[in-house]
């Protein structure tokens, strides 16, 4: 035992002599030093361009990263199986037995207003990081992750601890989810004790043009009926992310539905978005803003070949959020295969003047666990967006069923929020809406035991459309105030208003984040990942 505990210990160590001083080992990186023992902000140390999600290719590939599954595996990215060892899992070569040198702290979201649950915190072994892939593609969790020492994730709290950090000065930190990267310097880390950062000093990135991180490539389409782009904007990314159509250096990228654009106009996203998969694949998550009407082709209904192009992306590891009346994707064409919900057509709102109670759901349909809906349930409260432990629903619309009696028999759909069994209202007509799905997702493809992408559809709404106030909330400011009820016109982000989040928002922050995180599959709980094999 001995010899294998010593064995371990010299894999850890790297370039450094025994009874060494305690300097990190690392390189000067451009990161920006604090002090007083913080976490001060630093610059990704990643060059930009496309580097292969695997060592020793350059074919690229992006987000749809994919958990372990199968009869003997672990937790989501769990590569070892439940009991192979992460690194920092592992003694601490600078320590006595079963201590470790830790960091501690809270992550952020880059607004610094949320704490954020299920986000990667390691201590690499190269303060410059490698390049993330481009696009979406199926690859592995720890395909994102470089060399570390240790690593975690955060709880519903936003807190972490890192185990086996090495001791001494500007030792990097890495805060990661997705493509959502920003590396941090800790000016000392001191060993075999644990070190605690800050609070609100530990973010994700505003900006990846100006060196603060990396951020993932993101395709809005607007909508007349929502302002689902200007939630980002509230969450803290900076506005010169914002870019119309392809290309260009901002990594949210606009496209005009029916909705706001850019005062660059991006283009027609039945022209350049999804009117094919080449298009869609670009990004790593497509947002489908409410357009108040079906979504159509132009001056046509959706097509097969349209339904079909989002189904491919999806499939290959594309995220998709779609709100409301892009209901028009799923409820006929090829995804009615997939059977993801039972779908009702139209406006289908209950009354706008009110919110409705919204409850998280926290099992499987099945009855098994869902540990991601226990959590949301748990962050909600912790950011103060739950009223008797419900969340207010405002805009309240009814356009799908997954519970019974009114769901499908069979579907391969996780409800997350569903309308209280309190709401009354028969919408449409003669269907209760009570336990009417708000919010749920569905892990693709359905027909593989790995899945690679996520498609979420949602019936809540940022906003009821341009100019569009909750009734009771002192502190909101509508988007687009010049527009009544619609917002085709409006200039992103410029137009959009910057309020606290209000508690759908907060809701809707979570799941974009989860949205764009490694694929956690339904029933699995985060757990931090391994590294490169």
């Amino acid at each position: 035992m001995a010899t294998s505990t010593a064995c371990w210990r010299l894999l850890l160590l790297v370039s450094a002599a025994c009874g060494a001083p305690p300097r990190s080992g690392f390189a000067p990186s451009s990161g920006d030093v604090g002090a007083g023992g913080g976490a001060a902000t630093g610059t990704s140390g990643g060059a930009s361009g496309v580097l292969a999600g695997t060592a020793g290719s350059n074919n690229g590939g992006g987000i749809g990263f994919i958990g372990q599954t199968g009869a003997n595996s672990g937790s989501s990215g769990d590569d070892g199986g439940p009991d192979a060892e992460a690194p920092g899992d592992l003694p601490d070569p600078n320590c006595p037995p079963g201590v470790h040198t830790t960091v501690s702290g809270v992550v952020y979201d880059p607004s610094l207003q949320d704490p954020l649950y299920n986000i990667t915190v390691f201590a690499p072994k190269s303060a410059t990081l490698p390049a993330l892939p481009k696009g979406a593609a199926c690859l592995s969790c720890d395909a994102l992750y470089p060399s570390f020492y240790g690593s975690a994730v955060t709880d519903a709290t936003g807190h972490f601890t890192v185990r086996n950090v090495p001791p001494g000065t500007n030792v990097p930190v890495v805060v990661q989810t997705g493509k959502w990267r920003k590396e941090f310097m800790i000016p000392i880390v001191n060993k075999c004790v644990d070190n605690p950062q800050p609070d609100k000093t530990l973010r994700l990135p505003k900006n990846a043009i100006h060196g603060d991180g990396d951020l993932p490539d993101i395709a809005i389409s607007t909508g007349q009926s929502d302002s689902l782009e200007c939630l980002l904007l509230r969450i803290g990314v900076d506005a010169a992310e914002w870019t119309g159509g392809p290309g260009a250096a901002g990594h949210i990228h606009i496209f005009f539905g029916n909705g706001a654009n850019t005062n660059n106009p991006g283009p027609a996203s039945y022209q350049s978005l999804w009117d094919k998969t080449a298009d869609l694949m670009p990004y790593d998550v497509t947002l489908l803003s409410c357009e108040g009407r079906e979504t159509q082709d132009g001056p046509n209904a959706l097509g097969t070949a349209d339904q079909q192009a989002l189904l491919d992306y999806a499939n290959a590891g594309g995220r998709v959020f779609a709100s409301h009346y892009h209901y028009a994707w799923f409820n006929v064409g090829p995804w009615t295969a997939l059977n993801l919900a039972t779908w009702y057509a139209g406006q289908n709102a209950i009354d706008d003047s009110t919110s409705f109670p919204g409850d998280i759901y926290t099992t499987q349909l099945n009855g098994g666990p869902f540990p991601e809906g226990v959590a949301l349930q748990q962050w909600l409260g912790v950011v103060n967006a739950l009223t008797n432990n419900q969340l207010p629903i405002y805009y309240v619309r009814h356009n799908s069923d997954l519970l019974p009696p009114q769901g499908p028999a069979v579907t391969p759909s996780q409800p997350w929020i569903v309308l209280d069994t309190s709401v009354t209202a028969m919408v449409p007509n003669g269907v209760p809406a009570a336990n009417g799905a708000q919010y749920f997702s569905v892990d693709t493809p359905t027909t593989m035991p790995e899945k690679c992408g996520r498609v979420v559809y949602s019936d809540l709404h940022v906003s009821g459309g341009g100019g569009a106030k909750e009734t009771g909330i002192p502190y909101f400011t509508p988007d687009y105030p010049q527009f009544k009820k619609t917002m085709t016109g409006g200039i992103v982000p410029d137009q959009c208003a910057m309020h606290a989040l209000t508690p759908q928002e907060k809701a809707l922050e979570f799941m974009i984040f989860d949205l764009s995180s490694c694929l956690i599959p339904i029933g699995q709980t985060p757990k931090p990942p391994r590294g490169p094999a």
